[in-house]
């Protein structure tokens, strides 16, 4: 169990680390949501593991990786429709610059 934890973190980590490379630069750098995937990683490997017995650990990490995006997108997904939150990439438009309202003219 600790072992199938330790890779889920490991596979969270590297979801972060790649998550914050990409958006860092256009939405800035949060440690809440850069820390939210390894604790994620490492609280579904283990379940993951119990459903697929004798797992070798880079496919359960792999497997890891699949099942906490589906987890963190579907999160974000539904507070988008259900509150008034809207994902950082979509708060300053197409690649970080800041969307331009113009007035009616």
């Amino acid at each position: 169990m600790l072992k199938e934890a330790a890779i889920g973190a490991v596979s969270g980590l590297l979801v972060a680390i790649g998550g914050a490379v990409k958006d860092a630069p256009y939405e800035g750098f949060s440690f809440t949501k850069f820390i939210r995937s390894p604790i994620i990683g490492a609280i579904e490997a283990p379940i993951t593991s119990t459903a697929f017995k004798d797992t070798h650990p880079v496919l359960l990490g792999m497997a890891t990786i699949a099942t906490e995006r589906l987890t963190i997108e579907s999160y974000k997904l539904i507070r988008a429709q259900t509150g008034d939150y809207i994902p950082g990439k979509f708060i300053f438009g197409e690649y970080g610059k800041p969307l331009i309202k113009s007035s009616p003219s």
